[in-house]
């Protein structure tokens, strides 16, 4: 039944590339599954392992498939392409060439190749956003698309809510992962909000994102979105003021208060029932997690290997020589911090290039809105900047950044750098119409002269 499943999956690419070619004007509903899909592929099973290792530790269970790497396939067979001059193709290669050398120092090669495997299909997603957001109608299909999964997201959230659950991860599995996803798509909601653009498109994310944050309860998310969104607002005034970005900034940061109070008041109500006393109390296993992690790269400095690290932590002993207590959510996670975690599992190299990868993204990001502050897009580049921005720091307190659904929504962030990076350009060497003007003939001037 698997392999049945596998075939029809990838019949479906032929199909769905030559649905595009003959339907050109409703390509925007498959543009926007690019990145709507990456909220529901879990909860809704939209995948396959070819190679399945369902009860390993590690954060990757297999060799897997799913629609929306058909659907990118699609896409990309189906779209007349453009690559010259495709930014952030560089920094993610060498990414992927690191993990690829770290795959050599694990213990299981073919489970640590899940991880490669991975990588190569968020890289078929970057391409295909980078292909659509070049488009004239991409952009707004690809916000769409976001808005819409972080829709059903809070939509899942108030449900459990409504049950009961005190933290609550959508459907996403982990209030933690559903927190780090929702970078992506309020900061691009918001900054389409305050520019004016699909407004009740734009309102409807940046509601359902005020809910999915508040209904998390994690400090992490609650602070850093809210970070975030005002340091969008400051960019983007900053960039291009305007009497109505004021207005919207003015019911932003109402809206704001009013959301951090739901927010304090669900962390209120963790706290008490967990006996936290401070918004800051720091988990008591997380020092431990760091501990065992800093001993794995002193013993292995050329990482463990992908997908290895829990493995690696409780069969060699540094989990009990750090003190990581016993019971089955501490011994069975990652250490917290996601640099760590790459720096353990493939070394220096892997550190570095993911560094310089996302410190690219928000280079680009920030260089192109300063580069076209009087183009729309502006905003969309700031949006996408922050959101890197976001990730990146809340990175350095949860490992949730090397897990596929996180990764293809990263992918989904550079691709809309790297597209309209590539539609901007091309618009700018577009040779300008010349104007065609009739000769004014006025009695006595620029008249004709006339010889006998």
């Amino acid at each position: 039944m698997k392999w049945a499943a596998l075939a029809l999956l990838l019949l479906m690419v032929p199909a769905l590339a030559a649905w595009l070619r003959t339907n050109p004007n409703l390509a925007v509903v498959l543009w926007g599954g690019l990145t709507f899909l990456p909220f529901v592929l879990t909860p809704w099973h939209m995948l396959m392992a070819t190679y399945s290792m369902p009860f390993w530790s590690g954060y990757v269970k297999g060799w897997e498939v799913t629609a929306l790497d058909a659907l990118a396939l699609a896409i990309l067979f189906g779209t007349r392409n453009r690559w010259r001059g495709m930014v952030l193709v560089v920094p993610f290669a060498l990414y992927f060439l690191a993990v690829l050398v770290a795959v050599m120092q694990a213990r299981f090669g073919t489970i640590a190749f899940g991880y490669p495997v991975q990588l190569i299909r968020v890289a078929l997603v970057f391409l295909a956003v980078a292909q659509v957001a070049r488009m004239d109608r991409g952009e707004r299909a690809l916000v769409t698309g976001l808005i819409l999964g972080l829709t059903v997201q809070a939509l899942y959230a108030l449900w459990a809510r409504a049950g009961g659950a005190l933290q609550t991860g959508g459907s996403m599995g982990h209030q933690n992962l559903l927190g780090f996803a929702s970078h992506m798509a309020v900061m691009p909601a918001f900054a389409m909000l305050l520019a004016g653009r699909y407004t009740k498109t734009a309102l409807l994310g940046v509601v359902s994102g005020l809910v999915v944050v508040a209904l998390t309860a994690s400090r992490g998310t609650i602070i850093i979105s809210g970070f975030g969104m005002v340091l969008v607002l400051v960019l983007s005034l900053g960039l291009r003021f305007s009497g109505r970005k004021a207005i919207v900034a003015m019911g932003g940061v109402a809206a704001l208060a009013v959301g951090s109070y739901f927010a304090f008041e669900s962390l209120n109500r963790r706290f008490a029932v967990q006996g936290q006393m401070a918004l800051f109390e720091e988990d008591a296993q997380r020092p431990a997690f760091e501990k065992a992690a800093y001993l794995m790269i002193e013993n292995r400095p050329f990482g463990v290997g992908p997908n290895h690290y829990v493995f690696v932590a409780n069969t060699e002993g540094y989990s009990a020589r750090a003190g990581v207590d016993w019971s089955t959510g501490n011994r069975s996670a990652n250490v917290h911090n996601a640099f760590l975690l790459v720096w353990v599992e493939t070394g220096l190299l892997g550190l570095i290039t993911l560094i310089a990868l996302l410190g690219s993204a928000i280079w680009h990001a920030f260089s192109k809105a300063m580069k076209w502050r009087r183009r729309p897009e502006a905003d969309m580049f700031i949006a996408t900047g922050v959101a890197i921005v976001c990730i990146s720091i809340h990175s350095f307190v949860e490992w949730v950044l090397v897990m596929y659904s996180a990764q293809y929504l990263i992918a989904c962030t550079l691709g809309m750098i790297a597209g309209m990076s590539m539609r901007l350009r091309a618009s700018s060497k577009q040779p300008a119409a010349r104007p065609v003007m009739a000769p004014l003939l006025v009695a006595g001037k620029n008249a004709p002269l006339v010889t006998s």
